[in-house]
């Protein structure tokens, strides 16, 4: 079931200029990204955040009904790896066409396989409803098929220093196939806190998580990753 709401870190919920969309992947609390949100709000005027939780939330479970849910959730992200519309994306896309039918700029950050359906729900929008300037980012995500399109000069992944098993799913070329021959129009490996490994680090890229580097300068996960992605596209 898809699980929404607009953040408390928004600067604006009527008529606005920027909407902000974070996309989930499996097994994610409903405050995972506002630490992210935060920044965001810090760098964009009138910003509604809106958070969407394509595949649920898992606040609320504990123990051994992890198991159960995790194992739905991928079965539905297998799903959505493997059709390149799904009724999930139609209905993210009806839901973020409602937030954002009146703002002048659209920003769709994926986290895991929420960056899948970040990028399909961003040509969604544009294909279907007409929506210009939509930018898409996937963080942590893995690859899939993707066909060489100008729309892909929008798509940004982004990905840390630390292996992420994720990441290494899926290619963004499907073997032997002239049709799928797209890549993102921009890939970046950035420097998240050096503590986190394995799992823990994939789960950390939006999160303060703070840090000290080898010049004793002070970071963030969430101030670095939102700082890189205004970098990239500072909006209007």
């Amino acid at each position: 079931m898809i699980e929404t709401y607009v953040s408390s870190n928004s600067t604006c919920t009527i008529k606005c200029r920027t909407v902000v969309c974070f996309l989930a992947g499996v097994l994610t609390y409903r405050n995972n990204f506002e630490d992210a949100a935060s920044e965001i709000a810090k760098r964009y005027r009138n910003v509604k955040v809106v958070m969407i939780f394509p595949y649920g939330m898992a606040n609320g479970t504990t123990g051994s009904s992890l198991m159960p849910l995790l194992a739905r959730q991928l079965t539905q992200v297998g799903y959505d790896l493997a059709h390149a519309q799904s009724k999930r994306v139609t209905n993210v896309a009806q839901i973020l066409r409602e937030h954002a039918v009146v703002s002048d700029q659209v920003i769709l950050i994926g986290h895991s396989a929420g960056g899948v359906i970040a990028y399909r729900t961003g040509l969604d929008l544009e294909e279907k409803y007409g929506f210009q300037h939509i930018q898409v980012f996937a963080v942590g995500c893995p690859k899939f098929h993707l066909t060489d399109i100008p729309y892909n000069d929008r798509f940004t992944y982004i990905t840390g220093q630390n292996p992420d098993r994720i990441t290494q799913i899926g290619s963004w070329r499907k073997p032997g196939s002239r049709v799928y021959r797209g890549r993102p129009g921009c890939e970046i490996q950035m420097e998240f806190n050096p503590a986190h490994q394995g799992w823990q680090f994939h789960a950390s890229y939006f999160l303060k998580s703070a840090w000290t580097d080898s010049n004793q300068l002070f970071h963030t996960n969430s101030e670095n990753l939102v700082s890189k992605i205004h970098e990239l596209y500072p909006g209007n």
